[in-house]
């Protein structure tokens, strides 16, 4: 996070508080940075963009040469009128309604299914000649049991031993199987349960006759404590490189291989600025009430998430352990726990790092509070609102 005291200032007196603010520079840093971790052909990389829908933060990664991951027909049209085509869009959604399967074929995007329910479906529909297949390859890793996505307690894909009859399913309806997908969890810091996925899937993926593309999915992890090691981009490249060579070689046709990471591009080019409200001692704990809070940024609830928090209006101050409370009532509304901070006083600003994914995305008008706005800081340090500050009629409209 580079926004300063000063810029925070005057971004909030211009657009208001809470603020959700992006900066270009990190976001293609990232993005660029994982571009180069595999130095081959034939590596197509699309951001997840559950992580982050603006279209502005894909608009961005589409002048990249990223593409977008879609699981629902409201990212397919985000990434549409961001400018991407439909050969630079993937769909992977999970039990969706035949409506939704409709439009997001008709948009000509490709689908991989989600197992084998929605695979008949999609032949009795007869939407698509080719799909791909959602893959559960037994490996699930990730930073909350909630995000973990692979493995026998997750809901998506189809089992390995199910492949053949996907393959049969297929067949029968004049189908072709041309990839595999799988997604085994999000905010993998380690590359061991990465690599362990790649293996199971290759392994598979030799069984398929018409073979295209083979998709890995995302869930590169961002270190959100200090003490946390980022993923080693550069270790994963040069580990699974020769794997994708190796099975080149032996079907003897090149492949399409694919990842789609969320996090890892958005995640710490996003700041949250906040104010504080109150600063209120109880018996056992000082409180620092804020404008903005779960509405906002879910993940501490949702998940016991860390994120860094800056007191930018006095950073040297005395330090105090302070719990950093929302404006909703739930008692679960913390942005911090116990967290040592220089001590605010009402007035102060906060930023919440790393918030760029999963952040905003997933805000709600909960307790009728509308969404703050969002604004980026293009490469040339120029300042532009991407989404307006919701409003009480917007909410009651």
């Amino acid at each position: 996070m580079t926004v300063g005291r000063d810029v925070a200032q005057a971004l909030i007196s211009a657009h208001g508080s809470p603020l959700y603010v992006y900066e270009a520079a990190v976001l293609r840093a990232r993005a660029r940075r994982l571009r180069r971790s595999i130095g081959r052909d034939g590596v197509r990389w699309f951001f997840a963009a559950k992580a982050n829908g603006n279209r502005e933060i894909l608009k961005v990664l589409r002048e990249e040469g990223w593409g977008v991951d879609a699981v629902s027909i409201g990212e397919v049209l985000a990434a549409r009128t961001a400018g991407f085509t439909p050969a630079e869009i993937t769909y992977n959604g999970n039990n969706v309604t035949d409506d939704e399967l409709r439009a997001v074929a008709a948009e000509g995007v490709h689908i991989s299914v989600d197992g084998l329910p929605q695979l008949r479906r999609v032949a009795a529909l007869g939407l698509a000649p080719t799909v791909g297949l959602r893959l559960n390859p037994d490996v699930g890793a990730g930073h909350h049991h909630h995000v973990i996505t692979g493995g026998p307690d997750a809901k998506f894909g189809a089992a390995p031993e199910e492949l053949d009859e996907a393959l049969s399913i297929a067949r029968d309806a004049g189908i072709v199987i041309d990839g595999l997908q799988q997604h085994i969890g999000s905010g993998i810091l380690d590359t061991d349960p990465w690599l362990a996925a790649v293996d199971v899937m290759l392994r598979h993926a030799e069984r398929l006759p018409d073979l295209a593309f083979v998709d890995f999915g995302g869930g590169f992890g961002v270190p959100y404590r200090p003490e946390e090691h980022p993923f080693d981009v550069d270790a994963f490249g040069a580990a699974v490189t020769p794997r994708l060579d190796a099975f080149e070689k032996r079907v003897g046709r090149a492949i399409e291989w694919r990842f789609e990471p969320g996090r890892y591009p958005v995640c710490e080019s996003g700041t949250l600025l906040v104010t504080v409200t109150a600063v209120k001692r109880t018996s056992r704990h000082l409180f620092v009430g804020v404008d903005s809070g779960m509405n906002h940024l879910i993940r501490p609830a949702l998940y016991d998430a860390w994120h860094p928090i800056f007191n930018l209006s006095r950073p040297d101050a005395p330090t105090s352990v302070v719990r950093v409370a929302g404006q909703i009532c739930e008692s679960g509304d913390l942005l911090a726990v116990d967290r040592e901070l220089p001590t605010p006083q009402e007035g102060d600003i906060l930023a919440i790092g790393n918030a760029g994914a999963y952040g905003f995305a997933m805000a709600s008008t909960y307790n009728l509070r509308p969404r703050p706005a969002e604004v980026m800081i293009d490469d040339d340090g120029a300042t532009r609102v991407i989404r307006r500050r919701e409003t009480i009629a917007d909410l009651l409209g």
